[in-house]
């Protein structure tokens, strides 16, 4: 047909798709829980196990778990409305004030080059949960696309959830207090010891667009091997934002000496300074096993 014919150019342009196979059991319906699942996640106190990263006045943001790539997360407003007609427009300002926020603290949190943000509004528009109204936040590289989902049918996801979770929350934390001061607990492979700075649980002071694992790296002392992110160490509500509150848990494998004012120290030890014990056993606390 006349006007029709592809040039050789639009024959040989990839189609790009973004494969989520292990999507279907939520799909499927083999997820499936009674009630809202973003209002149930809202009425919860435990915000680590609910994977909400931020509460704000009108809204809150939440990793999701059977995400479209690494990192995906979604911004949805605490009232139970399927449109944005029937939102109050306190949370659609709100809402699309949190979005440069949010993409900042991704881009920090995991060097991703693009987005895909967008509403699916009616399930016939594509929406999971279409009676609550929800934004995805999907970060993209360059070939995230790749053979393995095409002909596995396999995701190569580079990292655990609450590893994940806790890098999106410190970097959530410092876009929105402005603070590049973040304290890590340190801890052996078993929590019987940790590391203390001066007595006191360390910190790191990041450059502003440097991620915050970074600069704890950099601040380890010497002949520290093996050390990696394990989770969240700070409160578990996410409605308090202070820059105290951004703490991370790493676990090392630990020198058999480590340089003064650096103290390898028995989590048992009744010694250690009261505000500093309740932040190492909050984070030996939520080492919970991987989902």
């Amino acid at each position: 047909m006349e006007g029709t014919a592809m040039t050789d150019a639009e024959h040989t342009r990839p189609t790009e798709r973004l494969w989520t196979p292990w999507r279907m059991s939520y799909i499927g319906g083999e997820t499936k829980e009674d009630g809202c699942i973003f209002c149930n996640r809202l009425q919860k106190s435990r915000d680590i196990e609910s994977l909400i990263l931020h509460r704000h006045e009108h809204s809150f943001v939440i990793m999701n778990l059977y995400p479209y790539n690494t990192g995906h997360i979604m911004l949805v407003p605490n009232q139970h409305a399927s449109d944005p007609a029937q939102l109050a427009p306190a949370a659609l300002s709100e809402m699309g004030a949190l979005l440069p926020t949010l993409t900042n603290s991704l881009r920090r949190a995991l060097g991703c080059q693009g987005f895909n943000v967008g509403l699916n509004i009616g399930a016939i528009a594509g929406a999971g949960v279409e009676a609550h109204l929800h934004q995805h936040i999907v970060p993209r590289w360059q070939g995230d696309a790749n053979f393995m989902p095409i002909l596995a049918s396999t995701m190569t996801i580079p990292e655990l959830i609450p590893v994940t979770y806790a890098k999106l929350r410190a970097e959530i934390a410092r876009e929105l207090t402005g603070s590049n001061v973040v304290r890590f607990v340190l801890l052996d492979s078993g929590s019987e010891r940790v590391l203390l700075h001066n007595g006191k649980v360390p910190e790191a002071v990041a450059n502003p667009d440097q991620q915050a694992i970074q600069a704890i790296v950099s601040s380890l002392p010497p002949h520290l091997n093996d050390f990696t992110l394990t989770g969240w160490a700070g409160l578990d509500s996410a409605a308090m934002v202070a820059p105290d509150d951004i703490v991370l848990s790493l676990t090392a494998t630990f020198p058999d000496s480590v340089p003064v004012p650096w103290q390898l120290v028995e989590t048992s030890d009744d010694s250690i300074d009261p505000a500093a014990r309740e932040i190492i056993q909050r984070a030996i606390a939520q080492r919970a096993p991987a989902r």
